[in-house]
């Protein structure tokens, strides 16, 4: 409810009105409602799997007719710490390896944004279960903590071997204020490594991960860093690992593109390229 009023740029009772008058409209009851939320009835399952048939079929003649212009663009989609830290560093060797064509690339922090209908494209985090599309592993997430060498000479003892991950609760922690649920942050984090005591609550929350990134590389704290996005900054000398990566293997970055679009095999050529930039670090 909360995501269908983001997106439509209205408030939620108005869409929960309208969910009234559609209801009253069908004679049917197309939710069941409780405390936990809301879960689709019979016949709301029904109605959602006809307009998704619909919109799918919007969805594609749009691209259909997009890819018969003779200025073929490619509409990239992924979350801002993906696009800058990973996907910036290579747009000019991918758009030699595709000079034919014109990439746009699109960037939300919101998975909800990276709406299949408004792009041709698009890399996501989670744990690769998307309904309507093809699905390949980019690369498996495994993340640690980081800090820049500044903030390193300032608290020497973050270098002992025998750090800790409670070690850290002493520590100024940078914070993601993330919409994505499936992103760790530092209470996942160390409770999945034993440590029960709650992290500080967070004084300030960063909006997009490349702004948490420029504040670790400042000297401000430690944050949290995902292998893939910071390998870059790590080689360079301008990051420093403190523990050993977590990695939850279900977890990580997919490519993922619409089932039956009209430019699919294209897509599966560019979707192979960027898996193969994988293994060229």
């Amino acid at each position: 409810m909360s995501a269908a009023a983001r997106e439509l740029g209205v408030s939620q009772p108005a869409i929960s009105r309208q969910l009234q008058l559609l209801e009253a409209d069908l004679g049917q009851v197309l939710f069941h409602r409780n405390r936990r939320g809301l879960t689709l009835t019979t016949a709301g399952n029904a109605y959602r799997h006809a307009v998704a048939l619909g919109l799918d079929h919007i969805a594609a003649a749009t691209a259909t007719l997009r890819a018969q212009t003779n200025d073929q663009t490619i509409r990239i989609a992924t979350n801002f710490g993906f696009a800058q830290q990973w996907l910036m560093p290579r747009l000019a060797k991918l758009r030699e390896a595709f000079p034919a064509l014109v990439f746009r690339l699109m960037t939300s922090d919101d998975d909800d944004g990276l709406d299949m209908a408004e792009c041709d494209l698009a890399i996501r985090f989670g744990i690769g279960q998307w309904s309507g599309v093809h699905v390949s592993d980019l690369f498996a997430e495994e993340v640690f903590p980081v800090c820049s060498p500044a903030y390193l000479m300032r608290w020497p003892d973050l270098t002992s071997a025998q750090l800790r991950p409670a070690d850290l609760l002493r520590e100024h922690l940078l914070h993601l204020d993330s919409s994505n649920a499936d992103w760790l942050d530092w209470a996942d984090w160390l409770r999945l490594h034993g440590v029960n005591n709650a992290a500080p609550k967070p004084q300030l929350l960063y909006s997009t991960y490349p702004l948490v990134l420029q504040a670790i590389l400042s000297g401000e704290g430690v944050g949290l860093g995902w292998r893939g996005l910071v390998d870059g900054l790590l080689q360079a000398g301008t990051l420093v690992q403190l523990l050993p990566g977590l990695r939850r293997e279900q977890h990580g970055y997919f490519i993922t593109y619409r089932r039956n679009h009209p430019t699919d095999r294209l897509l599966r050529k560019i979707a192979d390229w960027l898996i193969a930039e994988t293994h060229n670090n």
